[in-house]
């Protein structure tokens, strides 16, 4: 057999080996532990409708899950519920192989024993993948969609790592800000209208964009209808977020510059933990910014909420369930909560209990209530240090998913970013991806917009000549 890497020693000079060989149009995997080992034999890579590169990958994978296995077996580690399929964007590979001819039934067959999922997460996965799959386009390049950024907030969450300047320390950039958005926005659009480019979906981002009040955001949304929007724009999408942005007066602004969907995002509904974490909003400002969106006419209201913040366990995501439930919002995103590494949280850790032990049991919750509402799963994606190695899973009524959502995760469509922290990927035929990302730090974003808009438009031209 071919040895794959240098044995590793670990834990107490105990030795690891992975090796492989081809044997018959058979691949054979061993992952040996101290004279013990685990084989995997594989016939199913073997199918002509895989290519070299995947069997190539197919050997990574039956080691990394041989290594899973002596691990589960040796130490007592407990089974992950997604198997070795660790990756952000699991849905990828569905529609991947989906795409070169494997009925749903064989791909769960594969999920569940190459990829060592459990049965309720393949299940999931392929019930994604059927509603997804009539969003997606022949041409990654036409129609687009479209990101604009603003990155500041009233506070920063303890949990964040976003690009998010609070408005107290930073609020002095946003007039300059705005000004080298107003630029590039209107740079942008020439360009589409140059190339003749559709725009599908818009979504004004963050950071929270509702920071930006009065006048200024009229400002905005008006030169974003007028450059951006194109006939075939079908969703505009505001960030609003934090509820005690929205006001009366802003609202009637977002109504007023054609917002079709909302996002206002209490994360829970128990006042100690907004406090704990960083919000400035309490529990009854939520209830005001939803009441005054519906009243206002905002078509569509998403709600986010994360499971696993600092003391909550599943009796405090119920309540806040049975809170949102009285709302009746249109699409619910539930976060599993993820430490990154750039988040506040994450440095205090010494300070924070969260239930690993009932992220599982908080999942299913939040989704007994979502179906109850009359919700399906749409969309999907997972995060490093995710609590209990699960995923974040976004819910909506009939004819109500987000379009950008679709779009931007399973990058199936050239998504160009603005503003401040934004990230512009640009889709091959072959669904290769380039990234060009402008900088976060708003003082940076004004003053490089500038100097390099030109060179960032010539690029955005050879790929769209490209890719004709």
């Amino acid at each position: 057999m071919k040895s794959l890497a240098p044995n590793a020693s670990f834990g107490q000079g105990r030795v690891l080996r992975g090796s492989y060989a081809w044997e018959d149009h058979v691949l054979c995997v061993s992952v040996c532990l101290d004279g013990e080992e685990w084989t995997f034999r594989d016939t199913e890579i073997c199918d002509p409708r895989y290519t070299e590169v995947d069997r190539e990958r197919r050997v990574k994978e039956r080691v990394r899950l041989g290594i899973r296995r002596v691990f589960e077996r040796v130490y007592g580690l407990a089974p992950s519920p997604w198997g070795i399929l660790s990756g952000v964007r699991p849905m990828k590979m569905v529609h991947s192989m989906l795409d070169r001819g494997f009925p749903p039934e064989e791909l769960k067959s594969i999920l569940l024993e190459v990829y060592a999922l459990n049965s309720k997460k393949a299940d999931l996965l392929l019930e994604i993948a059927a509603l997804q799959r009539p969003y997606f386009h022949s041409d990654p390049n036409n129609p687009i969609s479209i990101y604009v950024g603003i990155p500041f907030c009233p506070t920063r969450c303890s949990y964040c790592s976003f690009a998010a300047y609070p408005l107290e320390t930073h609020g002095h950039l946003l007039k300059g800000f705005l000004q080298a958005l107003h630029l590039e926005i209107a740079a942008v659009g020439s360009l589409l209208r140059e190339l003749q480019l559709e725009v599908e979906a818009v979504y004004l981002g963050g950071g929270t964009p509702t920071t930006v009040q009065g006048e200024d955001l009229e400002r905005l949304l008006s030169l974003m209808r007028e450059h951006l929007f194109t006939a075939g724009t079908r969703e505009f999408t505001v960030e609003a977020g934090r509820p005690e942005t929205l006001s009366k007066e802003t609202l009637n602004i977002l109504k007023a510059g054609g917002t079709q969907r909302i996002c206002i995002n209490p994360q829970t509904m128990h006042a100690a933990t907004l406090r704990s974490i960083g919000r400035r909003h309490g529990v009854d400002d939520v209830r005001t910014a939803f009441a005054r969106a519906r009243k206002v006419g905002i078509p569509l209201i998403n709600m986010d909420i994360i499971l696993g913040l600092p003391g909550e366990e599943l009796s405090h995501v119920r309540r806040t369930l049975e809170e949102i439930g009285t709302l009746g919002p249109d699409n619910l995103t539930v976060h599993s909560l993820a430490l990154k590494r750039a988040s506040r949280l994450r440095k205090d850790l010494d300070q924070v209990q969260i239930a690993q032990e009932q992220g599982e049991a908080m999942v299913d919750l939040a989704r007994e209530y979502a179906l109850s509402w009359g919700m399906s799963p749409y969309y999907l994606y997972r995060q490093r240090h995710i609590l209990g190695d699960l995923e974040n899973t976004g819910y909506a009524v009939p004819q109500a998913s987000s379009v950008y959502n679709i779009q931007m995760m399973e990058e199936r469509q050239s998504i160009l970013a603005l503003g401040g922290g934004g990230v512009t990927k640009l889709v091959s035929s072959d669904l290769t991806l380039t990234r060009h990302a402008n900088p976060k730090c708003p003082a940076s974003y004004a003053a490089r917009i500038r100097e390099h808009l030109e060179d960032r438009l010539n690029l955005l031209r050879s790929h769209f000549a490209s890719s004709n």
